[in-house]
């Protein structure tokens, strides 16, 4: 496991402390939400549709109107960008729901697929939102994009138990995670997910986050 990564285990049970690390991209940042905005800046967008419903076709996969090879290249582009990941708009909610998130467990840190590049850009995206000052785990440099959800599922596993859990809104870790790993995943903007033996709980807004957050504890009997 990378240095860094270790040494963030070895302060977390140093210090005793057990907490929750969270997702950056479409949990605490809409980052899809600001580049379908750029996006149609850029290539234009002929039906007219509101950025939502831009972010419904990308991630879908479907924006006949666009060359998608040439948009998937300028949003790995756009991911290298520290000037882009400055702007990127704030999930409604979550910063407050964080906040009181922090005094039921502890968030120790943010676990996220975008590279190491542009961690002190999302240092400072993280701070200027207000977000608590904590490591940010960041994908290597020289590890493909198409190969991060796996080493982040790994890292996850690797964490625990001084991470005993995640905030996330990405289905695909459970396809690499260990059926073996016991943390909680609280599944950000799901209401469903595929059958796991993972414990897995679905929240569909931030607020559903919090309380999942509490019910866990209380159930936990902390």
């Amino acid at each position: 496991m990378n240095a860094d990564i270790a040494a963030f285990k070895k302060q977390l049970k140093d210090k005793g402390t057990k907490g929750l690390v969270i997702d950056l991209d479409e949990t605490l940042s809409w980052t899809v939400y600001y580049m379908a905005g750029e996006l149609a800046k850029l290539y234009g967008n002929p039906q007219n549709l509101s950025v939502e419903e831009l972010c419904e076709r990308m991630n879908a996969r479907d924006i006949p109107f666009w060359n998608v090879e040439e948009v998937r290249k300028w949003g790995i582009q756009a991911l290298e960008s520290e000037e882009m990941t400055e702007e990127y708009p704030i999930m409604e909610g979550s910063d407050k729901a964080v906040e009181k998130i922090n005094h039921v467990i502890p968030v120790v840190g943010y676990l996220t697929l975008r590279q190491t590049s542009v961690r002190d850009a999302t240092k400072r995206w993280l701070a200027k939102h207000g977000f608590p000052d904590e490591p940010v785990i960041t994908r290597p440099n020289n590890l493909k994009l198409e190969d991060g959800m796996k080493w982040k599922a790994d890292t996850l596993a690797y964490l625990y138990p001084q991470v005993i859990g995640s905030i996330d809104d990405t289905l695909d870790i459970f396809n690499y995670l260990p059926s073996s790993y016991k943390g909680t995943i609280f599944l950000y903007g799901q209401t469903d997910y595929p059958k796991s033996d993972l414990n897995i709980i679905p929240c569909k807004t931030w607020d559903d986050v919090y309380k999942k957050v509490i019910e866990h504890q209380l159930a936990r009997g902390a």
